[in-house]
């Protein structure tokens, strides 16, 4: 039992440096700078961007799942990177307005999600999302659409975006296509 809680420890020890490699910015959490990416912040639906997500990605696929999801900061307002714990679902980073931020230990948050199908778009409601992860501050007008997409049986992102709908279907729908292109082995 101890050989499987230290292989456990070890194991979380290591995504927690690789995402903080992946994830690592130039920007002082409360830069100058830092605010005014944040405030000229525009996600793009631009297609090139799009089919860019599954380009040039690691073999490995935890290195895979968090380089796709840095690459979707451009794409949506807001995200939510999500690790499988035997079925519970913990939060490891999130981007907000094309700037990505690790979880503390301490300020990871567990979700149960429903069981879906791989590469399927869910949508639910954003404010009981960021409600459960305390990141109310991600969307303080309530404007945003809510989507969720199990990747690997591993990894899921939680994606916000402000488009109309009608947008929003054909946005997501090519990154969907895109994500099944990066993660297709």
């Amino acid at each position: 039992m101890e050989r499987l809680s230290q292989a456990l420890v070890s194991k979380i020890s290591t995504f927690q440096k690789r995402l903080q490699s992946f994830l690592e910015n130039d920007f002082d959490p409360q830069s100058e700078e830092r605010e005014r990416v944040q405030q000229e912040f525009e996600a793009s639906r631009d297609e090139s961007l799009v089919r860019g997500l599954s380009q040039g990605l690691p073999e490995d696929h935890i290195d895979r799942a968090i380089v796709v999801f840095s690459r979707l900061a451009m794409l949506f307002q807001a995200g939510i990177l999500l690790e499988n714990h035997d079925g519970d679902w913990k939060a490891q980073a999130f981007f907000h307005k094309g700037v990505s931020e690790l979880f503390k230990n301490s300020a990871k948050s567990s979700l149960s999600l429903p069981n879906a199908n791989l590469m399927t778009w869910l949508k639910t409601d954003s404010a009981a999302i960021l409600r459960k992860t305390n990141l109310q501050h991600l969307d303080m007008d309530h404007k945003t659409t809510c989507l969720l997409i199990k990747v690997t049986p591993d990894f899921s992102f939680i994606l916000m975006s402000s488009l109309p709908d009608i947008w929003l279907q054909a946005h997501a729908e090519n990154v969907r296509r895109a994500l099944i292109n990066g993660f297709a082995d």
